[in-house]
């Protein structure tokens, strides 16, 4: 009966192991736990010992979209006529787009996302939630991150849509001025999206943390909406003022 009892320990720690260190996994296993975004993801940012990797992990993920998307974005600026009118309206038009609309993408962003999290953390605590500031900022990259691998997902169909005004195809060619408009809201869109995320996560993490207050009706998509609103009207400035200033100077 002993060595049954010692077998089925032996047998039970390492998968205890396994989730008590939700976050020792390689960075492919991380980027697939993003695509499915569910509870292991939810585990990973309520380990408070490990959280710090998890943080790494987000942030380059988040990085790698958003840089991406820029140098894909950047090209397509570089070989648009100077006289488009939809650069010369809401874009600045000098260095080179290639190399600073990736910057611009990644560090507006990132800027916003630090801008916008004292604001974050009181919109959480109002609701209820009494989720640490290193849990909320986790929650934020978590955004970004899930927002900027649906980036590199849509990527290749904007690659396809952004080259038929060069190819010379009368049938398949769109207007630059729309191309561009598209690569413009784009990132902000799918942004959104990611936002559900953050919902569906909270909704799920209601059973582990403490309520300091209780609440009436939907007071997560009340806090969620408080987060795009006030991160809506941040980033896109953020973005732009970035873009001016580095168009400038590269």
């Amino acid at each position: 009966m002993e060595t049954t009892i010692d077998e089925f320990n032996s047998q039970s720690t390492p998968a205890a192991d396994e989730r008590s260190t939700p976050t020792d996994a390689t960075l492919f296993h991380f980027f697939e736990a993003m695509l499915r975004d569910g509870e292991e993801i939810d585990d990973m940012v309520c380990d408070e010992d490990n959280l710090v990797a998890t943080l790494q992990k987000m942030l380059l993920l988040a990085v790698l979209g958003l840089s991406t998307y820029g140098v894909a974005f950047g090209a397509l600026l570089q070989a648009a006529p100077l006289d488009a009118s939809f650069l010369g309206g809401l874009l600045p038009l000098g260095g080179n787009p290639v190399i600073w609309m990736p910057l611009a993408l990644t560090g507006g962003f990132m800027a916003a996302i630090a801008v916008c999290l004292p604001s974050f953390y009181f919109y959480t605590q109002l609701s209820g939630l009494d989720a640490s500031f290193r849990l909320v900022t986790a929650q934020s990259l978590r955004v970004q991150a899930r927002t900027s691998l649906l980036l590199l997902g849509v990527l290749p169909f904007y690659f396809a849509i952004g080259l038929t005004p060069f190819l010379g195809i009368s049938a398949i060619a769109m207007e630059l001025d729309f191309v561009i408009a598209i690569g413009l809201t784009l990132p902000f869109l799918v942004g959104f999206t990611g936002l559900w995320s953050v919902y569906t996560s909270f909704r799920r993490l209601i059973e582990r943390l403490p309520i300091t207050h209780p609440r009436r009706g939907d007071f997560v998509l009340l806090m969620v909406a408080a987060w795009a609103t006030v991160m809506a009207s941040v980033a896109p400035v953020a973005v732009y003022r970035l873009s001016a200033y580095l168009s400038a100077i590269i």
